[in-house]
């Protein structure tokens, strides 16, 4: 195992004061493996040494201390670079939490071990001695590509429901088996997922939903999201997370190949960029809802705003507002010009009012053209929106103010009684015209344009 240089120093004050300090957690388990991950830079430590033990021991060396959560014993300690130091301690649940309700400081490795999740994750290195610890056995699971919990499972699950969602993403990205015994009590603690923090749930859904980038050296766990998506879909754990992904799962909804819109949806998973990800659990959850109150699919639109909010928004996972719109933008666009017999005028205004978003809906169109063909196919549609949008690019259209030739002092010397409240407003309306016709993008077009415009609608844009 690669060990800093300063560790070891740290390491050797720990000796002088007749303790050993350890490394444990997801970079012992990831080093034995011989796999980088993108949090190989986070260091968790361990010992017996208590915070205020900490404190005294590092006072007047290089390393600093800063507290983290001293009460839980969990301090910072800053040298090059920063680690996580946590005491040896037992933890006591009495409500359905993330956090223990009282914690005791031991001196036993072995019994810090029990109270971890997963024994893949109770794999200590001595830095001293330059060894393994394996006091629960998590060496013979990582060989035998397996994740057990460090205890019964059904006390695991119990006593923190996040850990339900950190064997999904182990399990997916690291591609290991679940045993029966872990499935079926995860599944029975799954409804205690809603006890988690809306905070700490959209953040452990992320790594779900983007679990094939965590390990991306390894080629076995490519599709690692689908899988954890899948391994929800198992658990009956959409409920908690997002609703409209359980209605979808439990709808008797098929697409054109017979196929169950559930299974439709994780297969364009697999080929859908973190970008569209959301969009593409998410794209069919308007017909489900028209199906199920009317029968059909006819005004699916209606009710797809309203259910990203609530999937999504301050009532669902908490994202901001920015996040919603753009998945809901995303959505509405894939159903644009589905038969490519729209007029390029048409096509350049719908990508003016879309262009942040212009390429994933190429994206989405695309991916869903291509579900589970094994070789590409065009989509009429995107190529037309790709192609159009390039050549928007590429005579120079204006998608923000910014981009346009003229500025609001150039209006007001044209026409000094202009209403300076709506020279935005005119000024949007300029630019929706010349992104169409971008040769028109030159100051002299520009002042004779804004003139016609304050002229034809004198009591928008002048004052009396």
């Amino acid at each position: 195992m690669k060990i800093p240089a300063e560790l070891k120093e740290l390491s050797q004050i720990f000796k002088a004061n007749k303790k050993e300090l350890f490394i444990v957690g997801g970079y012992v388990r990831d080093s034995y493996l011989g796999i980088s991950s993108v949090l190989r830079d986070d260091i968790d430590l361990c010992s017996s040494v208590t915070p205020k033990e900490l404190k005294k021991m590092l006072a007047g060396t290089k390393f600093e201390v800063k507290n983290l959560n001293e009460s839980v014993g969990v301090m910072a300690i800053f040298g090059k670079r920063r680690y996580e130091h946590a005491t040896f301690r037992k933890e006591f649940y009495e409500s359905e939490s993330h956090t223990p309700d009282h914690i005791e400081f031991i001196k036993s490795l072995e019994e810090d071990s029990l109270r971890r999740d997963f024994k893949i994750n109770a794999i200590y290195f001595n830095i001293e001695e330059g060894e393994y610890v394996d006091p629960l056995g998590g060496i013979e699971d990582v060989k035998e590509r397996r994740i057990t919990t460090t205890r019964s499972p059904k006390n695991v699950f119990n006593d923190d429901p996040e850990r339900i969602l950190r064997l999904v993403r182990f399990a997916a990205a690291l591609g290991l088996e679940i045993p029966e015994e872990e499935m079926f009590y995860a599944k029975q603690n799954a409804y205690k997922i809603r006890f988690i923090s809306k905070y700490r749930l959209k953040n452990e859904f992320e790594r779900l939903l983007t679990a094939d980038g965590i390990y991306p050296e390894l080629n076995y766990t490519r599709t690692a999201h689908v899988r954890a998506m899948m391994l929800l879909g198992e658990l009956d754990a959409w409920k908690y997370i997002l609703p409209a992904v359980d209605a979808i799962k439990n709808s008797k909804v098929v697409d054109k190949k017979g196929e169950p819109i559930y299974q439709h949806i994780m297969n364009c998973l697999k080929d859908s960029s973190p970008a569209i990800r959301l969009a593409m659990l998410l794209h069919d959850c308007g017909k489900v809802k028209t199906m199920e109150l009317r029968n059909n699919f006819f005004g699916a639109r209606e009710f797809l705003e309203n259910i990203i909010h609530k999937n999504l928004g301050i009532e669902g996972l908490g994202y901001n507002r920015e996040v919603v719109e753009r998945v809901i933008k995303i959505i509405k666009g894939y159903d644009f010009n589905r038969f490519g017999l729209a007029s390029k005028n048409t096509v350049k205004k719908f990508i003016f009012e879309n262009h942040e978003v212009i390429e994933n809906i190429v994206e989405l169109k695309t991916v869903i053209k291509c579900e589970n063909r094994g070789f590409p196919v065009k989509s009429r549609s995107a190529e037309i929106l790709r192609k159009t949008y390039d050549d928007m690019i590429k005579k120079g259209a204006p998608f923000n103010r910014l981009d346009l030739a003229i500025r609001g002092d150039d209006i007001i010397k044209i026409n000094p009684h202009v209403r300076l409240e709506n020279i935005d407003t005119l000024i949007d309306n300029m630019l929706l015209k010349v992104a169409l016709d971008p040769t028109k993008n030159n100051k002299e077009s520009l002042c004779v344009m804004a003139s016609k415009m304050i002229n034809s609608n004198p009591d928008l844009y002048l004052d009396e």
